[in-house]
């Protein structure tokens, strides 16, 4: 019951089901439908079927899809307090506490601790510590600082503001972390700046500095910092060189440069990378011992598997997808990417950048997502940049073990110089290209043809090439056409709720591409005057992610703070076509700052009243509804004189009410030409229940629901209005946790997708 290439399906299905299962844990249907599928196959065995065959590949493709989702993260979810005991393993002050990182005895498990700045704690220290330990947050909206991705890349996944801790002594250092500060110890000896050889022999980026950092990201070159391929070679290399001169067998030679390549492995903190390129080294060192044929793609799928297998947290790290990501892209295309080129030195630059730009185009849907943006230029610099890495790494090295006195920290120096020159020269032209009119699924189909060319053509040196031709031309016409097809028909309109805290700000991007944003959060001015700025903090990250530099459109619903204060960081960094309010003035700063930003940057601005229609694009207007004249005397005037519009787009209306209260609701259920009907509704006022008037939403209908809500001391959501919501049997959902988007296809259907952070 084996087929070549087994693992090559198994390792996404496993992948796969991890990522579903982190959503949810599998139904009893599917565990049924996996009893089921095992019964057909033994039956279809034992009666000597010949299609028991292929029953065997769906069971174990089902059992494997459920194993990941069996193999969800660790969820702490223990409201009391807890005792551990543990060793500290980092330690790193930030600007208004300590984080340690500590590993807990007997357990094994990381926890994040938030200890007081003045706390005297340093690595090797057993601690005790009492406290609830809970899920690191996650990011308020995707392009903000996610604290729980950024633990999970140290693979720790608690965090913990204990009630009480002490330090009980020293824990006894083991040779590993002897011989780490031994090597640390070294580099910092011989090197004036040792940041950037720490992070590439022993995998510690603490002290790398944080310029130099972003500069290699806007380079497209931050990959080379990650312990992978290009390290464990080179370091297997040099212990090959050497284990050849000893009067050694083959395999017991083979043995030995394994053993001292996994010390190097833990040595340099056993980062996913490392062990991917450990175990594919290992295998085809093997295969190639026993004179078996080279598998490098199905190694690497196999060792996917094993480590997903042994740790699925993996699979929620950037660090796992994307080096398997860029080396699988590498090894599908490697049989394709030969060169007909006499010069070896010019070959040499053709197969380099080819795998370079293979390795690129593979990240291509990871990079949009996590990053929003590509940096084109990339494999180029990665070529220019690799010889001095490698010349860095190989001085590094001998430098860490002691022999940085014979010369090699002066050639590390000097070259370090040269890099820092390089990299000052090429940064104004690093290029980040942001695909702003195409989404996600568009990429998606791209990336699905690229590796599907690749199976293809890997083919073509066994195969009937013309076959192999007329097929990627066929596919690549159709996938031409797909994504060519009327915008409307293509992508689907979207509106998204951000999270702002206790605040109203709504993305919407229409089928062709133009940019909406209706309010932008805000915060009280007792947080302003400590600096925090909801704008640059979570609504400008997340439309850089998105790749908007200009938005068509913006919407002030009314002047309150919780409204309005975002959106001064968007007027002063984006490009916005029209400014559109209801022209009701607001004595504060930020209504102040909100006209200066509008007049200096000479923004088109208009007062829109009841009963206009804006177009935006061929089926998709916005229809304002209120107020027709600013209303006086309501006991909160600026709540009821906001902007309630519909966006309208085919069958589907949208209703934004921004914060009205009864006195409006009351006006707008009474008037008898108005039609309120739509299937998807913004709750006005967070939630309030001076927004509950139940005959308003018996008049609205709708289906979907957002309430724009954050910690909070009025009680919002009140119990009343989600009551009145689900015995209406409306779906609804807050932006408590995370973004909340709505997609309406083709003016016809409207869904709420995207999960929760």
């Amino acid at each position: 019951m084996s087929k070549k290439g087994s693992f090559i399906i198994i390792f996404p299905l496993l992948a796969l089901g991890i990522h579903f299962g982190s959503r949810g844990f599998p139904g009893v249907w599917s565990i049924l439908g996996l009893l089921a599928l095992a019964s057909i196959w033994l039956w279809a065995e034992y009666n000597g079927w010949k299609k028991a065959f292929y029953w065997f590949w769906l069971t174990m493709i089902w059992a494997v899809f459920l194993l990941g989702q069996f193999s969800t993260p660790l969820k702490w979810d223990n409201p009391e307090p807890l005792e551990f005991r543990g060793v500290v393993w980092s330690v790193k002050q930030l600007s208004f506490d300590t984080r340690v990182l500590v590993r807990t005895k007997p357990a094994g498990l990381n926890i994040a601790l938030h200890l007081p700045l003045e706390s005297a704690v340093a690595p090797g220290d057993r601690i005790w510590f009492r406290g609830v330990v809970s899920k690191p947050p996650a990011a308020p909206n995707p392009g903000v600082f996610s604290y729980r991705d950024y633990l999970r890349q140290l693979k720790v996944y608690g965090l913990c503001y204990p009630d009480g801790f002490r330090i009980e002594g020293k824990a006894s250092a083991k040779l590993l972390s002897r011989v780490r500060e031994y090597c640390e110890g070294n580099i910092k000896e011989h090197l004036l700046n040792p940041g950037l050889v720490l992070a590439l022999v022993l995998g510690k980026r603490d002290e790398l500095p944080a310029r130099r950092e972003e500069n290699w990201r806007l380079l497209g070159i931050n990959h080379l910092l990650a312990i992978s391929g290009m390290h464990v070679g080179l370091v297997a290399l040099g212990l090959g060189l050497i284990a050849r001169r000893l009067p050694l067998r083959p395999l017991p030679r083979l043995l030995l440069i394994h053993i001292f390549l996994l010390g190097y492995v833990l040595l340099a903190g056993g980062s996913t990378s490392a062990w991917r390129a450990f175990g594919v080294f290992v295998l085809g060192s093997y295969a190639s011992l026993r004179g078996a044929l080279s598998k490098p793609l199905h190694y690497w799928a196999l060792v996917g598997f094993a480590l997903l297998l042994i740790n699925p947290h993996l699979l929620l790290s950037p660090g796992f997808t994307l080096s398997f990501a860029a080396s699988g892209g590498i090894l599908i295309w490697m049989p394709v990417l030969r060169f007909n080129i006499r010069n070896r030195f010019l070959r040499y630059i053709c197969v380099s950048l080819a795998i370079s730009f293979a390795a690129q185009l593979s990240l291509y849907p990871l990079l949009l997502n996590y990053f929003g943006k590509v940096a084109v230029l990339g494999p180029i610099f990665t070529l220019i940049f690799l010889p001095f890495i490698v010349i860095l790494l190989g001085a590094g090295l001998g430098t860490a073990f002691g022999l940085g006195r014979w010369g090699l920290g002066l050639l590390s120096n000097s070259v370090l110089q040269l890099l820092t020159a390089l990299e000052n020269l090429l940064v104004p032209w690093s290029w980040q290209w942001t695909p702003s009119r195409s989404g996600m699924g568009e990429a998606i189909l791209w990336w699905g043809f690229f590796i599907y060319a690749a199976f293809r053509l890997r083919r073509t040196f066994l195969t009937r090439p013309k076959s192999t031709c007329r097929r990627l031309f066929l596919v690549l016409l159709l996938l031409l056409i797909l994504t060519n097809l009327p915008a409307f028909i293509r992508r689907p309109l979207e509106v998204t709720a951000l999270n702002v805290g206790q605040g109203d700000c709504f993305y919407i991007k229409t089928p062709a591409g133009k940019h909406l944003l209706v309010d932008g959060g805000g915060d009280s001015p007792y947080w302003q005057e400590r600096g925090r700025n909801v704008g640059r903090e979570r609504v400008l990250p997340y439309l850089r992610h998105r790749g908007v530099k200009r938005l068509d459109a913006v919407i002030l619903s009314h002047p309150h703070e919780d409204h309005l204060f975002g959106l001064l960081a968007v007027l002063e960094e984006l490009e916005i076509g029209v400014v559109l309010d209801n022209g009701d003035p607001h004595s504060s700063p930020s209504y102040e700052r909100y006209l200066d930003l509008i007049a200096k940057k000479r923004i088109s601005h208009r007062i829109i009243r009841a009963r206009e229609e804006i177009k935006l694009e061929l089926g998709i207007s916005l229809k304002v509804l209120h107020p027709q004249n600013l209303l006086t005397g309501t006991g909160a005037d600026h709540n009821n004189n906001s902007l309630v519009f519909q966006l309208r787009y085919g069958g589907i209306k949208m209703l934004f009410t921004g914060d009205i209260e009864y006195p409006v609701l009351y006006d707008l259920v009474s008037d008898q030409e108005m039609n309120l009907q739509s299937q998807w509704l913004k709750v006005p006022h967070h939630g309030s229940v001076r927004g509950l008037l139940p005959e308003f939403y018996k008049a609205v209908d709708p289906n979907w629901a957002v309430i724009s809500v954050g910690p909070n001391s009025f009680g919002h959501p009140h119990r009343e209005i989600t009551t009145l919501l689900e015995q209406a049997r409306v779906r609804w959902e807050t932006t408590e946790e995370g973004p909340v988007s709505f997609f309406v296809w083709w003016g016809l259907v409207g869904r709420f997708l995207g999960p929760k952070p």
